[in-house]
């Protein structure tokens, strides 16, 4: 089952840390995938459960323990089915990619699929479109879109999970909950589980920290998220969206940084009063925008020519039912000139070919940032940018951007901001350029995190925890709560084989 031939690329993913690991094994089925605990038990091995290695937060790097990869997990199990008007599914392995879904999707007959009349998606987005699916289920992924959409968990119908002692659960929304914080789990082996939730509840704001809990919630969602921690998820139903008829992408570009978060507020607040469907609002610093320009030469990208005074820009999408209305194009203009801005300060398209520019764009800037790093690296084998993943309510947006820029150019740190505005969670990408700007770097991280959990924020909102942000997780709950987590993960996992020192550690 497991061999000791381990190909370089499965002892680490894209937080660029590299593992090791004393074999691998490839199941292709649920039965496959038993049999592999059962081999680990037999040999007193802790596991490492991989996907497509896409997380940057240090999940899928294996410690001296055996992996178990699903990427060869990696097909439709069931065909898109219609349970009612308007809901479609579609049951899938957890090592199929995003991109592949999303293929398989854009080739599917709609005639032969029951009420429906135009094609199905699967709305998040994540920036890594090679993420696989099981991954995405796994730390409650989310993107651009989810602005509209929500995180993948709002899009998980039913799971199999299996336990670390082989038994497996089959999960679907809407049949399992907890009665208060207290839970009862039959598996299909016909064993019980029983135990209490923490006590915390999970964030309002957008978040992927720990172990989602609610009062009488749905038991579906302590795996969703729970970054394999909990039992290795082999079937996952996913639930589909009709695609809209059009979408409109458009960049606004500011002189300063308070117009921007002006038109973000504003927008967010009267997006509901037209016919179109407000997907995405994303960001864009000066320095982001700077990072594109230098790298044009490599990326081919150029931006629009325009004023010197381009020096903060959103990236807009909207999805409409029809090509008629133009009702979202007015609003744009219209708050544009209510923020100091110009209509003209845009650059518009409607097009596959320039929105996938457009999309490009936000795609290319961490990439520049890890090309960056990675020349540094050269010369400092253990450098890695610092980036968060922080969010707010929305009203401490303005709070939090003024937060990062007096800590960061007090620091006197290279640094670019672009991500999920819409959303209150932007990505502060620090580039350090020796390990005495990490460490200060780093330091600033930690107090920042303890200033957005006291705004009642989140120290994670999609990247998940990892192994590189448990000191983050303990600032957000404290050691009680992270505690509380341990027990919980005991119910399913005694011997804590299953991805151990994820999310906490898995001894005080």
């Amino acid at each position: 089952m497991f061999t000791t031939n381990i190909p370089a690329d499965f002892l680490h993913d894209e937080s660029r840390r590299i593992g090791s690991a004393a074999g691998i094994a490839f199941p292709k089925s649920t039965a496959d995938v038993q049999a592999a605990l059962q081999s680990a038990h037999m040999q007193g091995s802790s596991v490492t459960v991989q996907g497509a290695r896409t997380g940057i937060a240090g999940g899928a790097v294996p410690d001296n323990d055996l992996i178990i990869s699903l990427a060869r997990m990696n097909h439709i199990i069931s065909p898109v089915a219609v349970t009612k008007v308007g809901e479609y599914t579609i049951t899938v392995q957890p090592g199929l990619l995003l991109s592949e879904l999303q293929d398989h999707l854009k080739n599917v007959d709609i005639s032969s699929v029951p009420l429906s009349t135009s094609p199905l998606i699967f709305p998040p987005d994540p920036t890594e479109a090679s993420a696989s699916i099981g991954g995405m289920t796994a730390c409650n992924a989310s993107g651009a879109c989810s602005f509209a959409y929500g995180a993948t968990r709002k899009h998980i119908k039913g799971i199999t999970v299996i336990l670390a002692n082989g038994d497996s659960l089959t999960l679907k929304r809407g049949e399992n909950f907890a009665t208060g914080r207290t839970f009862e789990i039959i598996t299909d082996q016909g064993n019980e589980i029983t135990g209490k939730l923490p006590q915390y509840n999970a964030p309002t704001v957008k978040s992927a920290a720990g172990y989602w809990i609610k009062p009488d919630m749905e038991l579906i969602d302590l795996f969703i998220g729970s970054e394999g921690t909990l039992g290795i998820i082999t079937e996952i139903e996913l639930a589909l969206t009709p695609a809209p008829a059009e979408l409109t992408g458009i960049i606004c570009f500011f002189s300063r940084e308070s117009q921007t978060v002006d038109f973000v507020n504003q927008l967010r607040t009267q997006s509901s009063e037209v016919a179109a469907q407000l997907n995405a609002i994303e960001y864009f610093n000066e320095g982001a925008l700077n990072l594109i320009h230098a790298s044009a030469p490599k990326t081919g990208l150029l931006l629009p020519k325009g004023s010197q005074n381009w020096k903060n820009a959103i990236y807009i999408e909207w999805a409409q039912s029809n090509s008629l209305s133009g009702e979202h194009l007015i609003l744009v203009s219209q708050l544009m000139q209510s923020c100091g801005a110009s209509a003209d300060d845009t650059w518009l398209a409607s097009d596959a070919p320039g929105l996938k520019r457009m999309k490009a764009f936000r795609h290319a800037v961490p990439e520049q940032v890890n090309s960056i790093i990675s020349e540094r690296k050269r010369k400092y084998p253990e450098l890695t940018k610092l980036g968060t993943d922080l969010s707010v309510p929305d009203s401490q947006l303005q709070a939090v951007m003024n937060l990062y820029h007096t800590g960061l150019q007090a620091a006197s740190l290279e640094y670019v901001i672009f991500g999920h505005i819409g959303d209150n969670h932007v990505h502060v990408n620090i580039i350090p350029r020796n390990m005495e700007e990490y460490a200060t770097g780093k330091a600033l991280y930690t107090q920042w995190a303890k200033q957005v959990v006291e705004w009642g924020g989140s120290v994670s909102a999609e990247h998940g925890i990892g192994t590189l942000k448990k000191e983050l997780l303990a600032v957000m709950y404290g050691n009680e709560q992270i505690q509380a987590m341990r027990e919980l993960k005991a119910l399913f996992d005694p011997s804590f084989m299953l991805n151990p020192n994820r999310l906490f550690e898995a001894e005080i």
